[in-house]
């Protein structure tokens, strides 16, 4: 399997936000973001990719400058000792000095954007974080086939999870061996979001009543974690009998994403956790029946709510005592990438998307039940790429 998109791809992917830059009037697009620059010039490292409206992308690189050329298939990949250096390579790149320069605002640090405000002093800043990640939410054929790949892994995992609740004292302990599984097989142990100054290795392994506890996460659930300093994910919690034990990990094949949950337990978990999961169950499988292209992803995330609404478990859907306002969420080298399955999000699903379905139920004091898998949109609904069994599984 190609560990990095093709040199055509990357033209497809730069043609493709040349078209948006172009449609709103930005001269051209100075890149930091990692992903973003990973995502246009295959190369992670320290780099500023200039992206004009029309004509050849820059790649000026901090370091290292060998990586760079090693990995990118750009034509133009200079050296960047100084940002002050970043006009003068555009002009000798054949560009005019730009009028209107766009700027990665959902992310860029402030000190950055003052800095850019010096190099091009008669221009005008804007933000063009939306139009790339446009670009991003709808995958190609590779993207979609390296998820696809992270997803059959992640339920290799699950597979072996049965022996590793036997091995494990802990939530920790368990943690250990899933991660252990997940790194000798590609994950790099990070896994990125875009979301500023949030920080997630894996996911969540969560258990019993510490499963419950309220968190920062931006998910619904959250866990007890190892302290405030990290308040949330495994901790040293022990693995009790009859209680629900959540694994919401992410899987990585070559920087992409797979994000999927299953729900453990150590002997018969009660009634009330097991009609909680299924309800999760019946709204994973409604809303993935129903998304197909053309329909609106707040429409979805109602047709969510009405199903919990009839099942009387609209308290604890999505967390508790303050629920997240979605459903699902796109993922790729992301973990938060667009579309959203939300309250008020008016995307429209488009085939070539992916995103994952996360119905979770949490039960204050006592544990979370629910479900997660990662889609494909296709013409006739949403394609579940994990085959492992939603059902929870009694070890």
């Amino acid at each position: 399997m190609d560990r990095s998109p093709s040199a055509d791809e990357i033209r497809e992917r730069i043609g493709r936000f040349q078209q948006l830059l172009h449609r709103h009037d930005v001269d051209g697009a100075l890149m930091v973001q990692k992903m973003d620059v990973y995502y246009l010039a295959g190369t992670d490292q320290d780099a500023h990719l200039w992206v004009p409206a029309s004509d050849e992308p820059l790649l000026m690189v901090r370091k290292s400058m060998e990586r760079a050329l090693e990995d990118s298939p750009l034509k133009q990949v200079l050296p960047l000792n100084s940002l002050s250096q970043i006009p003068q390579y555009i002009k000798e790149n054949g560009n005019s000095e730009p009028g209107r320069v766009g700027l990665e605002m959902d992310i860029l640090p402030v000190n950055m954007y003052h800095a850019y405000l010096k190099l091009f002093p008669s221009a005008e800043m804007v933000d063009i974080s939306s139009l790339i990640r446009q670009v991003r939410m709808i995958k190609s054929p590779y993207e979609i086939s390296q998820i696809r790949a992270a997803a059959q892994i992640t339920d290799r995992m699950y597979e072996q999870v049965p022996q590793f609740i036997e091995e494990s004292e802990t939530e920790i302990h368990l943690a250990v061996r899933v991660e252990a599984f997940y790194r000798t097989r590609g994950h790099t142990g990070m896994t990125r979001f875009r979301t500023f100054d949030l920080g997630i290795n894996y996911g969540h392994i969560i258990s019993g009543a510490s499963a419950a506890e309220p968190s920062a996460s931006p998910g619904p659930t959250g866990g007890s974690g190892l302290g405030p300093f990290y308040s949330q994910g495994a901790g040293f919690n022990p693995l009790g009998r009859n209680k629900p034990i959540l694994i919401d990990y992410a899987s990585l094949m070559n920087g992409y994403i797979s994000d999927s949950a299953r729900v453990f337990s150590v002997g018969k978990l009660h009634d009330r956790f097991r009609r909680a999961h299924q309800v999760m169950c019946q709204v994973q499988d409604t809303v993935a029946r129903e998304g197909r292209p053309k329909v609106r992803a707040k429409d979805l995330y109602e047709i969510a709510l009405g199903i919990v609404e009839e099942a009387g478990l609209s308290s604890g859907f999505m967390g508790y005592p303050q629920p997240v306002a979605f459903v699902g969420h796109g993922t790729g080298l992301e973990m938060d990438e667009w579309p959203v399955i939300g309250r008020g999000a008016d995307t429209i699903l488009e085939s070539g998307m992916v995103l994952s379905l996360e119905p979770k139920y949490v039960f204050p004091g006592e544990g979370v039940v629910g479900i997660e898998n990662t889609f494909l949109v296709t013409e006739r609904g949403m394609e579940k790429l994990n085959a492992f069994p939603d059902e929870i599984v009694i070890c």
